[in-house]
């Protein structure tokens, strides 16, 4: 399984509730998408996974992550709601 089909079944379980299920996902298509060299599941991974760490009240899990992501910023339409995402979300106080 590629890390974009992995990406999408995090987001199926995330969709469904299974939230632990869905951030174990997440957290392996990540390297996945490195390993593939799969620059937009890799920064969609990242954003997901942060947003779903600070939703849950992990901020301090979540930074480094869209931290890394916004290391990754370029003027890409394809991807411009997860850098604007990660950019909002790091705005917030923990």
């Amino acid at each position: 399984m590629t890390a974009q089909q992995k990406f999408q079944k995090a987001l199926m379980f995330l969709d469904r509730g299974a939230v632990d299920r869905g951030e174990e996902v997440l957290r392996q298509a990540i390297p996945d998408a490195e390993q593939e060299n799969d620059q937009v599941a890799l920064i969609q991974g990242l954003v997901c996974l942060g947003d779903l760490l600070y939703e849950t009240a992990r901020p301090e899990e979540a930074r480094p992550l869209l931290e890394r992501a916004l290391q990754h910023q370029r003027d890409d339409d394809l991807l411009a709601y997860e850098f604007a995402r990660a950019r909002e979300l790091l705005a917030r106080p923990d």
